[in-house]
């Protein structure tokens, strides 16, 4: 991120907190002057449709910023009480798109007509993710299931903090496309933990190429204790909406091969 970039991220960020009370913690990414990406934790039960629409409002008339919908990620905060969280769950059925959909970024007009694709069937589940260390280096395996699909995905690398948790996503990913049977890319572009008010927040970033166009995928997940799972999940809340509409390989009981003599 470059320095006027950074500059208008803080900026933005402080607008925001200043002018929304029911934020308790934003991050904001910007290149040059537009936004692409606004990450938002807050504790208010208000449904996410007002919220984003707040915030566009706020932009606009604070800094003459005019962004998408989009590129809003809006987290709740898990010491919300249950009956706000109800409430909440009530409100998201409203909003377009719903919390922790894929946030896409287009870098150009063509992407327009498939920024997003259709949900069918129920969302991909987590089941498990464990990391194998062996001296320098650590393999990350994490297991899916969907659609009546159980899938297992790894990935190794080396053996530092923040490269198992690349690990963690780019494992995820990999499950991922062991269960679509359309041809698409993923790539892990980026994997952070940031601090918002009190809380820790996995943020996810992916690239997916499919029917040669290529989109920005961004998700996010509240880190309560287990960091590698809120790392699957933040990955799998920027994949969900959009691989919904994919095609699901049958399952597999029984691979035959050859016998050799």
């Amino acid at each position: 991120m470059t320095a006027s970039s950074a500059a208008l991220a803080s900026k933005a960020e402080s607008t925001l907190r200043d002018s929304l009370p029911e934020i308790e913690g934003v991050r904001v990414r910007a290149e040059g002057g537009d936004i692409r990406e606004i990450h938002v934790l807050t504790r208010s039960g208000r449904a996410p449709k007002k919220l984003v629409r707040d915030i566009q409002t706020v932009l606009s008339a604070g800094l003459g910023l005019q962004i998408d919908h989009r590129v809003v990620s809006i987290v709740r905060s898990p010491a919300a009480s249950a009956g706000t969280a109800a409430r909440a769950r009530e409100s998201e059925l409203e909003a377009d798109p719903p919390v922790g959909a894929a946030r896409v970024v287009s870098s150009g007009p063509e992407l327009a007509e498939v920024t997003e694709l259709p949900v069918r069937d129920p969302r991909i589940r987590f089941e498990s993710v464990n990391l194998f260390v062996a001296g320098a280096r650590t393999q990350a395996q994490v297991e899916l299931h969907w659609r009546g699909s159980p899938r297992v995905g790894s990935a190794s690398g080396w053996s530092s903090r923040d490269e198992s948790h690349r690990l963690v996503a780019e494992a995820t990913a990999a499950a991922v496309q062991e269960l679509v049977d359309d041809p698409v890319a993923l790539g892990v572009t980026s994997v952070e933990l940031v601090d918002m008010g009190r809380s820790r927040i996995a943020l996810v970033s992916l690239t997916l190429l499919a029917h040669r166009q290529e989109k920005l995928l961004t998700g996010s997940c509240v880190i309560e204790q287990d960091t590698p799972q809120a790392v699957v999940l933040a990955t799998l809340a920027a994949l969900n909406r959009v691989v919904g509409g994919l095609r699901v390989k049958e399952p597999t009981e029984y691979v035959l091969r050859p016998t050799t003599d």
